[in-house]
């Protein structure tokens, strides 16, 4: 009974406020408690007329943060981006869209929304190239994320730790060789198995190996004794033929697959990498 007329209260006070001008402290209020889904709500219905420009800032900005706070990063990105520089959201405002559209792959904007940042601290600049570096890196131009990160300071606190982690993130992608799909299929066309093996799938290689290995020593024996023609040699070639095509397709699928894993797996990493100096700066 409580939480419902907790509830109720609630959704009175948002339908009354939502016909008024905007209330900007019960707002960053609502922001605090994480009414996220109300602060878009009742900013939606607001009245913005009477707003000062600073105050248009501050709804922008709130209603921003809470569709970041939802996932919903494009019309986080378009909200965030409309804080004016003058405003004291203005800087975590931008940082934050330009980081919204790295997650959305994005790339030519968010290097965009970084360079029109302005700033003359040295932390916040060095901040931008730390997120340059991270969509350099997505984009595997090992190149660029050099000369963007030679320019991070890394003595820098929020930025240090990852800043470590992602200069071994780049090491890593930089040394991946990558497992050719074509040859592991001839591989397992010449010995069944040894294709996955190569991918690094040593137990199901060998299941492969001795499972098409067994199929074609009862199909030739079967062949031996009673000729291509017998039942048997048919049903026993039939199922040799399957399962060693099945074993070269599985094994071109299994290293594709296996190769864009690993590549999905650091770009997931490099992003939260991106996230936490933004996290650790603007708290």
């Amino acid at each position: 009974m409580r939480y419902c007329l907790a509830l109720t209260l609630l959704l009175t006070s948002l339908n009354a406020l939502s016909q008024q001008p905007a209330d900007l402290d019960f707002i960053d209020h609502m922001l605090k408690k994480e009414y996220h889904r109300e602060v878009i709500h009742l900013i939606n219905r607001s009245e913005w007329n009477n707003l000062t420009p600073s105050g248009k800032d501050s709804m922008h900005y709130m209603k921003g943060w809470s569709h970041y706070a939802i996932k919903q990063l494009e019309p986080s990105a378009n909200e965030l981006n409309q804080v004016r520089r003058n405003s004291p959201f203005y800087h975590k405002a931008r940082f934050f869209a330009a980081y919204n559209q790295i997650h959305l792959r994005r790339f030519p904007i968010a290097l965009a929304s970084l360079d029109d940042i302005q700033t003359e601290k040295t932390e916040l600049q060095s901040l931008r190239h730390f997120q340059k570096a991270g969509i350099a890196l997505l984009k595997r131009n090992f190149n660029r994320f050099d000369q963007e990160f030679s320019r991070v300071d890394t003595s820098y606190y929020p930025l240090a730790k990852e800043s470590d982690q992602i200069s071994k993130y780049a090491t890593t992608l930089e040394n991946h060789q990558a497992k050719s799909p074509v040859w592991g299929g001839i591989m397992s066309s010449i010995i069944p198995g040894s294709g996955k093996i190569y991918a690094g799938q040593t137990g199901e290689g060998i299941s492969s190996l001795l499972t098409v290995g067994g199929l074609g020593l009862v199909t030739w024996e079967n062949y031996r004794k009673r000729g291509i023609k017998d039942w048997r040699t048919l049903i026993f070639g039939a199922a040799f033929s399957a399962f060693y095509v099945g074993n070269i397709y599985g094994t071109v699928f299994s290293i594709q697959i296996a190769e864009d894993e690993f590549q999905q797996e650091y770009d997931h990493k490099i992003l939260f990498n991106l996230h936490i100096p933004l996290r650790n700066v603007f708290q």
